[in-house]
């Protein structure tokens, strides 16, 4: 997930004033009153709580089951008589599912809103659990897990909008923060399920269990979620005014429609045309989508590669997936490095400017994990014949590094190419997912070829390389955004 899948649209905001959501007009600002009482952000406290709620349990949710089917992979492979590879890629087609996201949901959404968006996903990933339970056939069940990453990837879309509508800038750094976490927290803790599962019961309870999360959460979101993007409430108020005969002038001329061709042609450009050409000639969004597609990937590596690593100790299989509780502090740990740091120096900052923050602004909590990434890898696979320990350590601080890489860099993103942010991230998930697919295919073979070690070496190296860049944009990221045609302040 994104996050980014985790997620995804992740905004901090650079100016009060903006609360657009990014599932549908970020480049407009809302039309609903900011002051008006049925304003996202005037909710009361126990709503928002329960809004961030549902959707971070949503978003676990859909990032579970997209790797609960990896430590079941030798077993299915066994039983349908074909290699590990094969059924590897059950995860690698339901993270692929997830580039469905900007170029399916994100205008859906624009057409008919953040919640239904939501609740499709909900049903719909929970639905397609069930061709995995009852397969008979390896086809089945890979066209099964694509179909549900890609209804899946629905809620990843939509989820950092539908926060970003309650929370004004500061608690929003801090809300969407434990989006972006759950999205990777949910995929660390399926291995460890799926593990104890398969040894205890069938492999078959590895849909069921999702389709029985999905199932609860349909009826929570059916009963509390509601619509959260400002201009759809307003848009609903002008309709219940004009059943009720009522004739306000003033709202009724804020709306603008548009043709369904001219909607649709604009829809293209900005989910189709604007993205490739953004990827083509945008350096900060190039190496930021490289970059956070290898930190993407790398989680879903370490899958396959942790196992490994325990399993050469004596470990049993169940019990080889537990070292995963450290990458899940890990990532828990950057939820609190990254409220410290909005509460005082972010803070601080916005505060300074009038309430105003610059792009770079968020890029020092990205800059720590590229620092921590590293070594936290190296550190991994040369404490291989070293106490258990220092590995569970070590993998600790890859959750840390990565989720820190992976949250900051979205919002980087968001906040350079503010005024274009669908068309960026449309493009930008869509590589990121298609990139991250590969790596369970490609992990056991790397494994094999180059030992464990050396593999650490290779991921490891690939991280250092990439450790610069975020100081480049911290220092000179003005200056770079001052060359392009479609970044925030260009």
């Amino acid at each position: 997930m994104t996050y980014e899948q985790s997620a995804t649209m992740l905004e901090l905001g650079t100016n009060e004033g903006n609360t657009s959501s990014p599932a549908t007009q970020i480049e407009d600002n809302s039309l609903l009153d900011s002051k008006d009482p049925d304003h996202p952000r005037n909710w009361s406290t126990v709503a928002k709580v329960s809004f961030c709620t549902i959707v971070c349990a949503a978003v676990f949710g859909v990032s579970f089951a997209s790797s609960i089917l990896g430590p079941a992979a030798s077993i299915v492979a066994h039983q349908y008589q074909v290699s590990e590879i094969i059924m590897q890629l059950g995860v690698s087609l339901f993270v692929a599912g997830f580039a469905a996201g900007p170029l399916v949901w994100g205008p859906f959404a624009e057409a008919f809103g953040n919640r239904t968006t939501l609740i499709i996903g909900v049903i719909l990933c929970g639905v397609w659990q069930i061709p995995l339970g009852v397969a008979n056939n390896v086809p089945t069940i890979l066209v099964a897990r694509f179909l549900a990453g890609s209804f899946g990837s629905s809620i990843t879309t939509v989820s950092s909008g539908i926060l970003t509508d309650l929370y004004d800038p500061i608690p929003r750094g801090t809300t969407l923060a434990f989006a972006a976490v759950s999205i990777n927290l949910g995929s660390s803790f399926a291995p460890i399920v799926a593990s104890y599962l398969t040894i205890e019961h069938s492999w078959r309870w590895l849909a069921w269990i999702p389709l029985i999360y999905f199932g609860c959460l349909t009826l929570i979101v059916l009963l509390f979620l509601r619509e959260s993007d400002p201009s759809r409430i307003l848009a609903a108020r002008q309709i219940r005014g004009r059943q009720d005969g009522s004739s306000d002038e003033e709202e009724h001329s804020t709306t603008n429609p548009r043709s369904p061709v001219r909607q649709s042609h604009e829809l293209l450009v900005k989910y189709l045309k604007k993205p490739v050409l953004l990827f083509a000639q945008e350096p900060i969004l190039i190496i930021l989508t490289i970059y956070m597609a290898f930190v993407y990937g790398l989680l879903y590596l370490s899958y396959q590669l942790f196992p490994i690593a325990f399993r050469t100790r004596g470990w049993s299989a169940p019990a080889a997936t537990l070292p995963f509780i450290s990458v899940a502090i890990g990532l828990f740990s950057s939820v609190a490095v990254i409220a410290i740091y909005m509460n005082t120096w972010y803070k601080r900052k916005w505060l300074e400017r009038g309430q105003i923050s610059t792009p770079e602004d968020c890029l020092p909590p990205m800059i720590l994990g590229s620092v921590v990434l590293p070594p936290a890898i190296f550190w991994f696979g040369w404490t291989l014949d070293s106490h258990p320990i220092s590995q569970l350590l070590a993998a600790g601080f890859i959750g840390l590094g990565l989720q820190l890489v992976f949250t900051m860099g979205v919002v980087y993103i968001v906040n350079v190419y503010r005024a274009h942010v669908v068309s960026a991230f449309a493009i930008h998930i869509t590589v990121r997912s298609l990139v991250a697919s590969t790596f369970p295919i490609w992990t056991q073979s790397m494994y094999l070829g180059l030992g464990f070690r050396n593999m650490t070496n290779v991921l490891g190296a690939f991280a250092a390389l990439m450790l610069p860049f975020p100081l480049l944009f911290f220092f000179y990221g003005p200056r770079i955004r001052s060359w392009s045609r479609y970044s925030e302040g260009s």
